[in-house]
């Protein structure tokens, strides 16, 4: 009676095994495998402090399933990600996730937004530029009135 139930156990601890294998890999994709992603690393350059900096990452579907657009989520207050939130796209399409920066910081800076999609993948965008302090126009200089000299 021990021989079955340990076989009983050995079976059970069997099935379970694989169907967790199973899961993980059917819900953890490779991101390049599914989706192509363009513009997800863009240099604004240099740019006078307080100009706002906005740029699009398209993203396309090159699998065979639909993906799901979940969430997009800023590093910091001054950048913004905009997309539909939990926005589906089936193979050959593509959907758009703009960004935008209120170019508030002076000298170098590196913004990151993460992207989420279903199947646990993960794409992270950056964003890097230079503020720059516009430089001031020199005053025009004062006319002055040349006094008549007495010989």
């Amino acid at each position: 009676m021990k021989k079955i139930l340990f076989a009983i156990f050995l079976l059970g601890a069997g099935f379970t095994a694989s169907a967790q294998t199973e899961a993980t890999t059917t819900t953890q994709w490779e991101i390049g495998k599914v989706l192509e992603i363009t513009n997800a690393n863009f240099n604004a350059g240099e740019r006078p402090v307080g100009v706002p900096v906005d740029y699009v990452i398209e993203i396309k579907n090159i699998s065979k399933d639909s993906v799901t657009l979940l969430n997009a989520k800023a590093g910091c207050g001054c950048t913004t990600p905009n997309f539909t939130p939990n926005q589906r796209f089936g193979p050959g399409q593509t959907v758009k996730v703009s960004i935008s920066f209120n170019g508030g910081v002076t000298g170098p800076y590196t913004k990151l937004t993460q992207i989420f999609f279903d199947h646990d993948m993960t794409q992270n965008a950056m964003l890097s530029g230079v503020g720059v302090v516009p430089k001031q126009e020199a005053a025009p200089a004062t006319p002055q009135t040349a006094t008549p000299v007495k010989h």
